[in-house]
């Protein structure tokens, strides 16, 4: 190492130490790192280090739940670490690992920052154009006892060398066997199939053309577990608003549920009745979601059936004019795609097709 490589790496540790140190104290990283994402727990910052661009991804565990889970396991930066590692073995690129720091307190998890070196990014994965590349890579992965959980194309990048790249392992899980078998195959196609736009031909080509799946059935496999992969994934997403998330909260009290929207309720009055207004705040969910409306209803109070059930709508107040035309549109949402509620429920076509658990 050259004097001044060595002097960068210094400053790069310091600055690393400065970073680790705000963030144990107020749980949040210093404001001179540029936000990229930010879930509930997790949140991905972009900083300039002297050797060069890195990303630094945080996470701390407020909820029991996430202590609970991570209680007897390798924290999260240290988890990915070492599978950013075995990637790397195997000959697939990745971020490569600067710093790891974690912290326990009385034997919790508390704190998780992982820090990684900036790829040579050229553009985003294009599912049209790379898919083939992913399949491929997604086989290597596999051949290595490597399963990623997190198969979707904002998981790949295309480097300036022209070489595929995988990002976001924290939810991989590496294995003592090569993952050969048919079902761990048809496993990984459906999730990078799920989601990803393609004309089902020409996927179900590049699946193939990749060494990912082998012959037609394992593609119609992949196709029907696709499928209801990503009814259980819009599922999901529709529900959110009944659980704490980046975007809601849930309180539990002495009289009932409230779900509220974060922020602050602007001026406004809650809206007795019954169970037309719990089908509202759902159905406005499903309108935000899957047909990309604003939500109207910050917030619903459901109470416990032994105080008398019903429920209370939070209206702000330039909507109250129009309140009960915002209450029917949001209905209409539920009715639209309520189907994703029913367990293997399917979703009628004009022309007679269905998706959804019976679909191939």
């Amino acid at each position: 190492m050259t004097p001044s490589a060595g002097d960068a790496a210094a400053r790069d540790a310091a600055a690393v130490a400065r970073w680790w140190s705000h963030f144990v104290e107020h749980g949040e990283v210093p404001g001179e790192l540029i936000l990229v994402q930010r879930r509930l727990i997790r949140a991905v910052h972009k900083a300039l280090l002297p050797s060069g661009e890195v990303f630094v991804k945080v996470m701390t565990f407020p909820r029991a739940k996430d202590r609970l889970r991570y209680c007897h396991r390798a924290l999260p930066a240290l988890h990915e670490a070492r599978l950013l590692a075995a990637v790397r073995a195997a000959g697939v690129a990745c971020p490569d690992v600067l710093a790891v720091r974690t912290q326990r307190r009385w034997g919790l998890p508390r704190r998780s920052m992982l820090v990684m070196r900036a790829l040579p990014v050229a553009r985003p994965a294009d599912p049209g154009l790379d898919f083939a590349a992913a399949a491929r890579l997604t086989r290597r992965l596999l051949d290595a006892g490597i399963e990623h959980r997190d198969l979707h194309f904002a998981n790949f990048v295309m480097q300036t060398d022209g070489e595929l790249a995988v990002l976001d392992l924290q939810s991989a899980r590496r294995h003592g066997a090569a993952l050969s078998e048919a079902r761990w195959r048809i496993a990984a196609a459906a999730r990078l199939w799920q989601g990803s736009g393609v004309e089902d031909a020409a996927a179900a080509a590049a699946l193939l053309a990749g060494g990912l799946l082998h012959d037609q059935d394992e593609v119609a496999a992949a196709r029907q577990r696709g499928v209801q992969q990503q009814q259980h994934f819009d599922r999901g997403r529709l529900l959110r608003c009944l659980h704490e998330s980046t975007q809601f909260t849930r309180r539990f009290g002495l009289l009932g549920i409230e779900y509220r929207r974060r922020g602050d309720l602007v001026s406004g009055n809650w809206w007795r009745g019954g169970c037309e207004l719990y089908e509202a705040w759902l159905g406005q969910r499903a309108l935000e979601v899957f047909e990309g409306r604003n939500p109207v209803f910050p917030a619903l109070f459901r109470n416990w059936w032994w105080f008398g059930g019903g429920c209370s709508l939070y209206v702000p107040g330039p909507c109250e004019h129009r309140k009960a035309a915002e209450l029917a549109e949001a209905r209409s949402g539920l009715l639209r795609h309520g189907w994703l509620l029913q367990p293997g429920g399917t979703k009628a076509h004009g022309d007679g097709r269905t998706t959804g658990s019976e679909s191939s």
